[in-house]
């Protein structure tokens, strides 16, 4: 008969340490925007988004302001055309692009989607930085916005 008593606090504290970084962000977007702020590239569209001069506004930047104060993130809001941010997303140099995007964004190929903040639009996230989606998804749960756009 097998003793599985002398192995069961072993296994115990396997799990334990297995489930501490749970879940995995392979390039550790939600942890380096601990440390070093939140990078949001942003795309000027009006209404979500709005860019003039070195202010950023609209209800897209608001909304991840509320995000960045419930996580007690810093952030740093860079501006760009939707072509050059995708590619700094996917280089890993920013953690999220708002622009008003939808599900089905002709970007959803190169870039990790959110679940919609409202009935329709999402966030691109980097592809596979789940902690960063888990935390932004479990945001977006409990403080939808009512846009009727």
């Amino acid at each position: 008969m097998l003793n599985l008593s002398k192995s069961y606090p072993t296994l115990l504290v396997l799990l334990a340490l297995t489930a501490c970084n749970f879940p995995k962000d392979p390039h550790s977007a939600f942890e380096n925007a601990r440390k070093n702020g939140l990078k949001i590239g942003v795309v000027h569209n009006p209404p979500y988004t709005k860019v003039e001069n070195t202010t950023f506004s609209g209800s897209e930047i608001l909304y991840l302001r509320e995000f960045c104060k419930k996580e007690r993130l810093q952030y740093h809001f860079e501006f760009g055309n939707e072509t050059y941010l995708i590619k700094k997303l996917k280089e890993y140099k920013l953690d999220i692009v708002a622009g008003g995007f939808q599900e089905s964004s002709i970007w959803k190929k190169e870039a990790g989607i959110s679940k919609p903040y409202d009935k329709k639009h999402v966030f691109l996230i980097p592809k596979g930085e789940n902690q960063l989606l888990y935390y932004l998804e479990n945001f977006i749960a409990n403080n939808k916005l009512n846009e009727k756009k």
